[in-house]
């Protein structure tokens, strides 16, 4: 379990803790009209902070028919925005912004915001501070698990995405995404932290963002990426229909995948391929990736392609190979040779198994914004480098 964070304000984004404010205001048997109520406050504090304002507007003229002591009472028990930017970075071709989100214990966590063609715009969330999961190769998980984000923490990441870069990308003004004309229109939790292991706050996050009536992203715009927690795989399929899996399997064998993720002791793949078939067994249209990092002399030969194709035969799923990105942080492992990982690729999408693999593209590697970079160089929480993105998200690599 993830250490207490000690806050002291709650987010306007935190909807189970609006919800129970609403239900204890209103009585239980008017938990319809407390969902009803919640909706038109979550619509209203969308609007505003991403107009920039550092409060909520809940006038009767601008948010008819809610309750007066809701009306009365949630500028004193809840805050529009509980975090700031700490700092701001942009890569050298402007197409990723790394944002060093500081919450309100002090701790920081790092969100990337991906620009693409026609001004799509991605963006890499954090969900925890830290990760426990120890993978090889990713910087985070050299901090340890220093605790969770509360769902609000989540969708402040999307505020702050959405509001707080002008053109020139330094993050001084309230504009939306330089480049786009309707800020984030796709997310990914590939940013700091194991996601699976703050279910209830990533469940809690992804209602919002896919409600019409608050942050309104299509479920399918949404990808959860996960090293295989079995349980939580299990229920994300009931609790979030329609968002995209990401697993991040990096090993095409149960031997070599505890080299590399040394969490894979606690779920075997045999479990890990079962809960992934669950989730495919769910619909035609739900896309899932897989995950493989390309560590050289690891995991980076042709056989391990063939297993991993073997692995993933008649399973309807989109491999992506992800070249080893290196960090500050030493991690033991150097980037594969790109006709290594070619190889693997041609194997995969040969005629031996017709597998849909890509090779992703990284973006934001000279700010430490692309996969396996991010975790902290200043600030409490301290390293360098997490599990952050480079071309992230399903859409943009099918």
């Amino acid at each position: 379990m993830a250490p207490a964070r000690k806050l002291t304000r709650t987010s306007l984004f935190d909807r189970s803790a609006l919800m129970a404010f609403l239900e204890d205001g209103l009585g239980p048997k008017r938990k319809d009209a407390a969902a009803k109520h919640c909706r038109a406050i979550l619509h209203a504090a969308v609007r505003d902070a991403e107009a920039g304002l550092d409060a909520v507007d809940l006038s009767e003229s601008r948010v008819p028919g809610i309750p007066k002591f809701a009306r009365d009472q949630i500028p004193e028990r809840f805050a529009l925005i509980t975090t700031t930017i700490a700092d701001c970075q942009t890569s050298k071709d402007g197409s990723t912004t790394k944002m060093v989100v500081e919450l309100q214990d002090g701790h920081r966590v790092e969100s990337v915001v991906m620009r693409h063609d026609k001004g799509r715009v991605t963006l890499c969330v954090s969900s925890q501070v830290g990760c426990k999961m120890g993978c090889t190769f990713c910087a985070t998980g050299t901090l340890g698990e220093l605790g969770n984000l509360t769902s609000g923490e989540i969708l402040e990441q999307l505020v702050h995405a959405n509001r707080l870069f002008n053109d020139d990308g330094t993050g001084a003004g309230p504009r939306r995404v330089s480049g786009t004309a309707h800020g984030v229109r796709n997310l990914v939790f590939m940013g700091m932290g194991e996601p699976l292991n703050n279910y209830d706050a990533v469940v809690g996050a992804i209602g919002p963002m896919t409600d019409p009536n608050a942050f309104a992203l299509a479920p399918s715009r949404v990808t959860v990426s996960t090293v295989g927690v079995v349980p939580k795989m299990r229920r994300l399929v009931r609790d979030a229909p329609g968002v995209c899996l990401a697993l991040s399997l990096h090993a095409p064998n149960q031997r070599l995948r505890e080299k590399i993720v040394p969490t894979a002791t606690a779920y075997k793949l045999p479990d890990i391929l079962s809960a992934l078939d669950e989730y495919l067994a769910t619909g035609p249209k739900v896309r899932t990736m897989i995950e493989y990092c390309v560590l050289g002399g690891v995991n980076d030969t042709t056989e391990c392609a063939r297993e991993l194709g073997e692995l993933m035969r008649h399973r309807d799923v989109i491999v992506n190979l992800i070249p080893y990105n290196p960090t500050d942080v030493p991690m033991g492992h150097s980037p594969p040779k790109m006709e290594d990982v070619r190889a693997m690729c041609a194997l995969l999408t040969g005629p031996e198994f017709n597998q849909f693999t890509t090779v992703r593209h990284e973006m934001g590697q000279d700010i430490s914004g692309a996969c396996g970079q991010l975790a902290l160089k200043k600030g409490p929480s301290v390293g360098n480098g997490g599990a952050g993105c480079g071309t992230g998200d399903i859409e943009d690599i099918g």
